[in-house]
C-alpha cells in the first residue's frame, strides 16, 4: 500500500543501525543532528512495519514495541527514551493509543503475549488521563474509544487528529460517513491543501506545508501528487482505507480566499507544473475591510521602526514575473500598476493612499507563516515580497488596494509574426 510505504521510507531514513531505533529531535536547530530517540515516532514506525504484513517487518515491529513498553510510567510515556522516568508531555500516551489499538485489532493473531501487554497499557492510558483540562483532539480520542464522535473540529491540526479518532470510532460501532464528508469539504481537491477558514496558510519553502490532514486527504482522494520527504510521513502509518467513498467536489483554480480578521486576509492559490503557487497578504497589526478585489488597509497612528507594515508574498519560482507598469523594477510608487505573471494566472495590483506617503519595494523575503527557514536554509528567502513602506502618515491613514485576477491559458499561443495574421473585424458605420 502506497501510504504505508511513505511511512516506512520516512522511518528507514531516521533509523540508526547501532540501536535499531529511529533517532529524531524536535528541537534540532540544524535539522541534521538527531541523537534523541522519541517514543511516538518509533511506535509509528513499528505500526508501519506491521502494516507491510511481511514476516521480517512484523518481527522487527514487535521487537521495537516490546522495548518501548518498558518505558511506560503510569499510563504515559516520556517524549524521549533518555528522559525516563520523567513525563514532560501529558499526552504522549493518548497519541500512542491509536497505534496500540490498531496493532491489537489487526495483528492479535501474530503478536502472542504482546497483545495482553498492549491491551493493559491501553486501559492504563485511559484510566490515568486527567480529563479536566484536555485539548479538543484528546477529548475526541477518548470518545472514539467508546464508539462516540463528539464535536467536529475547526482547525487543520485538530482535523488531522480527528480523522485518526474517527476511524477508531467506526471500528467501535459509530457511523462516520457524515463527519468524514465534512472533513473532505475542507480540502481543495485540485490544489491539495486545507481550505478551512483559518486565515493562515503555513508554507514549507516553495509550497504549502504538508500536514496530517493532507496525508489523509491524499490517501482518500487517491491523488498522485509527489510529496517531498518529511518526518511527518511517519504518521501515514495511521491512515487507513475507508469503508466508503467520499465525494470530493471540484474546486476552483485559482482559489481566492478573503478573511479580513485572519493573519493572512488575502490568499490566492493556483496550479503550476507539479506545484501549487500561492500569493498572500500579511497584515501584522493592521485593520482590513472590503473584499478580495478591493480592500482598505487602515494604519494606526504609531509607525513601526522599519515602516514595512503591509506586505504581499509570492512563492519564489522561475515561472513568476513581477512587472511595474509593464517593466521590471525593484521599487514602485503609489498609483503604479504592479503585475504578477505566472503559469495560468495574472494578478494586477494598484494602490491609492490617504493621509500618508508610502513607497513600494520588490525584494526577496519570507511570509510570516514560512516554516522552511531551518538548518542550512535558516537565512534563505523563499518568497517574493511586495512591501509597502511608510514614509510619513497622519491620523486615519489608509491604503486602498484594487486587484484584478485573470485566469490565463497555461500554454498561450505564440503571437502572430505579421499584422495580417490577426483576424479582421468589420466596424459598423
Amino acid at each position: 500500500m502506497q501510504i504505508v510505504n511513505l511511512a516506512l521510507e520516512a522511518g528507514r531514513s531516521l533509523q540508526k543501525k547501532q540501536t535499531g531505533y529511529l533517532h529524531y529531535c524536535y528541537q534540532s536547530k540544524d535539522l541534521t543532528t538527531h541523537d534523541t530517540i522519541p517514543i511516538f515516532e518509533n511506535a509509528l514506525f513499528a505500526l508501519a512495519l506491521f502494516r507491510t504484513r511481511l514476516s521480517d517487518h512484523v518481527l522487527e515491529g514487535k521487537e521495537i514495541l516490546e522495548k518501548l513498553l518498558a518505558f511506560e510510567v503510569k499510563g504515559n510515556f516520556p517524549v524521549y527514551l533518555h528522559e525516563y522516568p520523567q513525563k514532560n508531555d501529558p499526552f504522549v500516551g493518548l497519541r500512542l493509543l491509536p497505534i496500540f489499538f490498531w496493532i491489537c485489532h489487526d495483528f492479535s493473531h501474530v503478536i502472542g503475549e504482546l497483545r495482553q501487554k498492549l491491551e493493559a497499557c491501553i486501559d492504563r492510558i485511559i484510566a490515568n488521563v486527567k480529563r479536566d483540562s484536555l485539548p479538543d483532539w484528546a477529548t475526541m480520542r477518548l470518545l472514539a474509544m467508546e464508539g462516540k464522535i463528539g464535536p467536529l473540529p475547526t482547525t487543520e491540526f485538530d482535523w488531522g487528529e480527528a480523522l485518526i479518532s474517527l476511524q477508531i470510532a467506526e471500528k467501535k460501532g459509530a457511523s462516520i460517513e457524515e463527519a468524514m464528508q465534512k472533513a473532505s469539504e475542507n480540502w481543495h481537491s485540485t490544489l491539495f491543501f486545507y481550505k478551512g477558514e483559518s486565515g493562515r496558510w503555513n508554507q514549507e519553502k516553495g509550497e504549502i506545508k504538508q500536514s496530517l490532514f493532507s496525508l489523509f486527504m491524499h490517501a482518500f482522494q487517491k491523488s498522485n501528487k509527489q510529496l517531498s520527504p518529511d518526518p511527518l510521513h511517519l504518521k501515514a502509518a495511521l491512515v487507513r482505507p475507508l469503508s466508503f467513498a467520499l465525494d470530493f467536489q471540484k474546486m476552483p483554480d485559482p482559489y481566492i480566499a478573503f478573511h479580513p480578521k485572519g493573519e493572512a486576509p488575502l490568499f490566492i492559490a493556483w496550479k503550476g507544473e507539479g506545484i501549487t503557487h500561492s500569493f498572500v497578504f500579511a497584515k501584522k497589526h493592521l485593520q482590513i475591510s472590503g473584499t478580495a478585489e478591493e480592500f482598505i488597509i487602515s494604519y494606526p497612528e504609531e509607525k513601526q521602526e522599519d515602516g514595512l507594515e503591509a506586505s504581499f508574498f509570492l512563492n519564489y519560482h522561475q515561472a513568476h514575473e513581477i512587472l511595474v507598469n509593464g517593466k521590471k523594477a525593484s521599487a514602485f510608487q503609489i498609483g503604479d500598476q504592479v503585475e504578477i505573471r505566472s503559469q495560468g494566472v495574472r494578478i494586477t495590483l494598484q494602490f491609492t493612499a490617504e493621509n500618508g506617503r508610502f513607497f513600494g519595494h520588490l525584494l526577496r523575503g519570507n511570509r510570516p507563516s514560512q516554516h522552511g527557514c531551518k538548518g542550512k536554509d535558516h537565512f534563505a528567502a523563499f518568497d517574493w515580497q511586495i512591501a509597502l513602506r511608510t514614509i510619513s502618515r497622519g491620523p486615519n491613514a489608509s491604503i486602498r488596494m484594487r486587484a484584478l485576477f485573470l485566469k490565463m491559458p497555461a500554454n498561450p499561443q505564440p503571437l502572430p509574426l505579421h499584422a495580417s495574421h490577426y483576424p479582421h473585424k468589420e466596424s459598423s458605420q
